[in-house]
């Protein structure tokens, strides 16, 4: 129990600091950059996270269903080895690809020609984050959790560390924007890559007969990671095509962009509960899979993601008007009344992931896929019809009920195939008390005694809730160790 404690406390310091740093640089874009110029920066980011899927090939996904697939050392080094000189062959050729491209792609990307040359630094960036992600990948399934919030920190460090850097000179445009992401990117790459070299060291200590690259074992990463491309393009075509398709459909186009993309940007502080799920309990759900007690264990991270999750979603929505006084330009205060569509839509990610787990558990990725493709149709669809006639309300409804649909139909269709009992009606219940106080958002204004006094209440019940933790501290973790079986 003390290890998965242990853990959970690194990736929680972890990504708290991570999310903090990206606040720290909202102030920043906000001031230097018109909602026009920030929608600019958002497109050619929802690219990179487009195309970062192609050059990863659905390796990510599948190294977590393999890598214990054979627990000797040698197939560890072999896996390791293997995907990372597929990752080099296939970026460099991707990189090309898009360097070659670029007016194209400019054009393609936010109407226009005049931003080609950002391209150049785009696909050096990708190329880079996808050493670096997979980096972090296999640090969390081997569980080396102190490595991996080393390293998580170390890219949005670099990157806050530029950008104040150029804010203080005045060195501050689109196009050095990228420059600073680019550096940032290749000095994570390159620890990355030592963390690399340190972990097949290890293990190669114990190998008698080092396999550098394996078909085979490529073979069965690509059979089911490659079926997940189309997945996990339509996930992201799920997550980010709004906002590509406000500057198209809106009336107000890029300004729109900007606006949603702020407000969105606060609502996904949601998604530090879920990659605390994901890095601490996924890999060991699967470790668990074969044992009798993995389904009471399933069943309760469930049930307290409901539960949390939703408390979390609520002091998100409840603060944002604080958030924004302290952290955003005036210029965008109107993104305040959205923050609730990326809370809610990360909030169902997150049970759409622990979903998931049924799936993983019998291999069957072509239900996560088929879920997302049908939710990113969706998704689309509904772009289409709300944003001329809704604007950026009509993108964030459109994202809440896209996932939801994929949560709702991968939740039936996980209990048919690999039956937990998975109890609904906690998500049903967060979400009401979630859609109530967002409500706030539109009726209240940016007030600084209201502030004060919501600060007070939250101030007053962290109190509470940390003395009675402090009191309770053996039963309530000999609780949660015995709800989820950890050991």
């Amino acid at each position: 129990m003390k290890k998965y404690l242990k853990k959970t406390l690194e990736y929680a310091v972890g990504n708290t600091f991570n999310k903090f740093l990206l606040i720290l640089l909202l102030p920043l874009f906000t001031k230097f950059m018109a909602p026009e110029e920030y929608a600019v920066y958002t497109n050619f980011m929802i690219f990179s996270a487009f195309f970062s899927l192609i050059y990863i090939l659905g390796m990510q996904q599948a190294l977590f269903s393999y890598f214990y697939f054979n627990k000797t050392k040698e197939y560890q080094y072999s896996i390791i080895s293997s995907i990372f000189m597929t990752l080099f062959v296939v970026g460099i050729i991707l990189s090309l690809l898009i360097i070659f491209f670029r007016a194209n792609l400019s054009k393609l990307i936010v109407r226009t020609e005049l931003y080609e040359t950002l391209l150049i630094w785009m696909s050096f960036i990708i190329f880079c984050d996808v050493i670096y992600g997979m980096t972090l990948q296999i640090l969390n399934i081997m569980e080396k959790s102190t490595n991996y919030v080393l390293l998580s920190i170390i890219k949005n460090s670099i990157l806050l560390v530029l950008v104040i850097t150029g804010s203080i000179l005045k060195k501050f445009s689109i196009n050095t924007i990228f420059i600073y992401l680019a550096i940032s990117s290749c000095i994570s790459a390159v620890i990355a890559l030592m963390n690399i070299h340190h972990i097949l060291k290890q293990i190669g200590k114990y190998v008698t007969e080092k396999i550098i690259f394996s078909f085979s074992i490529m073979k069965n990463i690509l059979k089911f990671g490659l079926p997940m491309v189309p997945g996990t393009i339509a996930l992201m075509i799920l997550r980010v095509s709004d906002r590509y398709m406000l500057t198209y459909l809106s009336l107000n186009s890029l300004y729109d962009v900007g606006i949603y993309a702020i407000g969105y940007r606060i609502g996904m502080i949601m998604t530090f509960l879920t990659s605390i799920v994901s890095m601490v309990y996924l890999p060991y759900a699967m470790k668990i899979a074969d044992k009798p007690e993995a389904k009471e264990s399933y069943r309760n991270i469930f049930y307290y993601y409901a539960i949390f999750g939703g408390i979390l979603g609520f002091f998100i929505i409840f603060f944002s008007s604080e958030i924004f006084q302290i952290f955003i330009n005036k210029s965008y205060f109107e993104a305040v009344k959205i923050v609730f569509f990326g809370v809610i839509s990360n909030y169902l990610h997150g049970l759409f992931n622990i979903v998931n787990i049924n799936f993983y558990v019998k291999k069957r990725s072509g239900n996560i896929a088929l879920a997302v493709f049908l939710g990113a149709i969706l998704n689309v669809v509904l772009n289409f019809i709300l944003i001329p006639i809704y604007g950026i309300y009509g993108a964030g409804a459109a994202s809440i009920l896209a996932f939801f649909f994929i949560f709702i139909f991968n939740f039936f269709m996980a209990e048919k195939i690999y039956n937990v009992g998975y109890k609904i009606v906690y998500v049903i219940l967060s979400l009401a008390i979630l859609l109530i106080i967002s409500s706030f958002n539109f009726i209240s204004p940016i007030n600084l005694t209201i502030s004060i006094f919501k600060i007070s209440i939250f101030m007053v019940i962290i109190l509470f809730l940390t003395r009675y933790f402090f009191r309770n501290k053996p039963l309530i973790l000999g609780y949660f160790k015995k709800k989820l079986r950890i050991s």
